[in-house]
Parts: structure tokens; sequence; C-alpha cells
């Protein structure tokens, strides 16, 4: 809706969002991608018009869509919160006021209304609230390396287990970890440790330049050479990737 002027993309917001609404809120939730609905207020024409021409650069819909169910010129209403509400989206107001009933009304609806003096603040705010909906990538963090040096196996019960004899070369072993054993590059075992041992004493870590005696939860035929790795799985927030270019 670029190349409209901002009543006419406003004439068929309307069209499109009354349309939208003759849907029950849950089929809604069902036909839609990741999405921000926002409503857009601003104190004059040339405000929401420039907004809405920052907005128009937004390339970012593979990660979470951008929807602008409404914009307009004025102080927030209670058709803003109310449409907030239908959407579950957010009000975002530029140069424009919300008296105490419709900040009220939207604390009992649980909508946010986001107010803004400054044009670019606005945007990155706006940013802001589109990466809180991406959901974390998780990253591993190495903890420790080891190398195994050698096998053998220890008897428990009626079973032979295997064991590793390792150095450790970076870092520590931590037993409350998770561990991932390599093999020529290939991962060949994820998983947790049973026992970990320095000398003959079970213990929770090892760190660079001892050696250990470990066994994972699951039997594997060591060979000299493979490595052990130590890790530990973090979250990280996503940032969306959109650039409106300031």
């Amino acid at each position: 809706m670029s190349h409209l002027n901002w009543r006419q993309r406003k004439s068929a917001m309307y069209r499109a969002n009354k349309q939208r609404m003759a849907f029950r809120p849950k089929e809604r939730m069902e036909n839609e991608q990741l999405a921000l609905p926002v409503i857009i207020k601003g104190d004059v024409d040339g405000s929401v018009e420039a907004i809405l021409n920052i907005l128009d650069s937004y390339d970012a819909d593979e990660q979470c869509e951008l929807d602008i169910v409404h914009f307009g010129v004025g102080d927030i209403s209670e058709n803003d919160i109310n449409l907030a509400e239908t959407f579950s989206g957010v009000v975002y107001g530029f140069n424009v006021d919300a008296n105490k009933a419709i900040q009220q009304a939207a604390v009992k609806k649980g909508v946010q209304i986001k107010l803004h003096n400054i044009i670019y603040k606005l945007i990155d705010d706006l940013k802001e609230e589109l990466s809180s909906k991406l959901p974390p990538t998780v990253a591993e963090n190495v903890v420790g390396e080891a190398s195994v040096l050698a096998t053998f196996y220890v008897t428990v019960g009626k079973k032979k287990l295997p064991v590793a004899g390792c150095r450790v070369n970076k870092g520590q072993l931590d037993r409350k970890m998770k561990f991932k054993l390599i093999r020529r590059g290939d991962i060949i075992w994820k998983g947790s440790l049973t026992t970990l041992k320095h000398l003959k004493d079970d213990v929770q870590t090892v760190k660079t330049g001892m050696e250990c005696g470990l066994s994972m939860d699951k039997d594997i035929d060591f060979q000299p050479g493979d490595e052990v790795v130590c890790y530990e799985d973090t979250e990280k927030q996503q940032e969306i990737c959109w650039d409106p270019g300031f």
C-alpha cells in the first residue's frame, strides 16, 4: 500500500480488518504466523505518514510479520484499545496522549500503550518488541576439552562398563554439564557422564592438565584419540533483522 496516501491506506485497511474480525480469535491464531499487530496513532497527518513510510521498509516477515491493524490521527481512543485487544496488538502513539480512563482500560484488557515524541525512539521500541516475539537461539558454550589416552573396563555387578582414561587439554570437565564424544570430526555420542574420577576418587570437576577416568550414560567403545567435549547450552535472544536506516 506504499503508493497510497495515508487516508487511502486507512480505507483499504478498514475493509481488510472488517473481514478479519469476522474470524473468532482462536481461528485467527491458528491461521496466522508469528506476528506483531500494531496500532499507530500520531498528532498530525505528516507524523503518521512519516511513520508509515518507515514501516514500508519492513522486510523481516520471515522472522515476524509486522501487522499494521489500524492507524490514525489523535489521542489514543477506546477503539484503539479494543482493536489491540482483539488482535493481541500493541498501541504506539507519537506526540499524542492516553487519558487516565484509556490507560485503565488498557491495563484491564492487557493492552500495552507505548507513547513517544521522537520517531526514531518509537521505531527502536518497535524493533525491540518485534525481537521479543522471536524464539531464542540455543548455542553450545564449550566448558572443557579432553583427549582419550586409553580405554579399559570396570566390573559393576555382572556387567563390564567401558571407561575412558583422559587428559584435560582445555578448560575443565564438569560432571553436571553435557558431554559429547567426537571421533575424527564426527559426533558419535551426546549425553551425560555416569562417573568422573581423578585417581580413585569420585570428583565433580577435573581441570586442565589433569588426568581422569570417565564413563558415559551409554556403552561406548572408546578409542585413543577420541575427543571428549564438555559443554552447556546457552540461550540467546534473537534480534529482528530489519534495518530502518537510522
